[in-house]
């Protein structure tokens, strides 16, 4: 078991060198591009119109005066999805990372409960030292006034809302949530940046909304044509697998570009 698992990390990493390679190699001009189309096709979804409350990345700001040497900094532009959600009247909500500390008792306790589900009920000793929150934003100025911090220390951050919001959790819970991701199939399956910041609040979520007799967020991926793996990515192209874990969540809904891909059931 323990080398099954030393198999799938080692393809994991493999496929984010290949995909974060190919990135390095992506225009400033296409990533606005594909992102401007991303969103209208988001925007074109029937989930995504049934939806009221939305949950949306937010992306990396890179600076242009310190050379792109990594790829794994490269993903889809959220602010016009955002946008078009206020001007469709969502309610939306952007992520801020906390301190496990300042996750209520509650949602700790919902966490631990997640993580057995994860391990057919098997008590994990695995606790993150941050969590992922989704705070609510009260309008689209609010959004455009968030800063990246200035610290000088970093050649990409990322913007955050403040405490003010409303925490999705502790309200009724999103509707969908638009999650990012480094490496993405056309059979909705993902890779992230390796934090684990969205596979554990979607698992938390999930749980959240079966104790609230709802049906758990869409979740619906977007990605650059750059990121959609390749046969030839991949380490075992025999027998054509993807590497995933138990952790791992798997979208709904996959947008690159213009194109939707669908998981067969949810």
């Amino acid at each position: 078991m323990a080398e099954g698992l030393r198999a799938v990390t080692a393809a994991k990493k493999h496929l984010r060198q290949k995909i974060a390679d190919r990135l390095k190699c992506v225009s400033p001009e296409s990533i606005v591009d594909q992102s401007n189309a991303i969103a209208d096709t988001v925007r074109s979804l029937p989930e995504y119109k049934r939806a009221k409350t939305i949950g949306v990345y937010m992306h990396m700001e890179i600076s242009h005066v310190v050379p792109r040497k990594s790829g794994r900094n490269v993903e889809v532009r959220t602010d016009r999805l955002i946008k078009n959600a206020f001007d469709d009247g969502k309610q939306v909500y952007l992520p801020r990372i906390i301190h496990s500390a300042d996750l209520s008792d509650e949602l700790q306790n919902l966490f631990r409960t997640a993580q057995q589900s994860l391990h057919n009920d098997v008590e994990s000793s695995y606790f993150p030292s941050r969590f992922l929150k989704m705070l609510k934003m009260p309008d689209h100025e609010a959004v455009q006034a968030l800063v990246v911090p200035n610290d000088g220390t970093h050649a990409f951050t990322i913007k955050e809302p403040s405490h003010d919001g409303a925490d999705a959790l502790e309200t009724a819970g999103l509707d969908m949530i638009i999650v990012p991701g480094l490496v993405f199939t056309t059979a909705c399956e993902r890779i992230g940046r390796g934090k684990g910041f969205y596979d554990n609040y979607i698992n938390l979520h999930k749980l959240a909304s079966q104790g609230q007799g709802r049906p758990g967020p869409w979740l619906v991926g977007i990605g650059l044509r750059e990121q959609l793996v390749r046969e030839s990515d991949l380490v075992d192209t025999t027998n054509h697998s993807f590497p995933c874990e138990d952790h791992d969540q798997q979208l709904d809904i996959l947008v690159v570009d213009s194109d939707i891909y669908r998981r067969p059931c949810r």
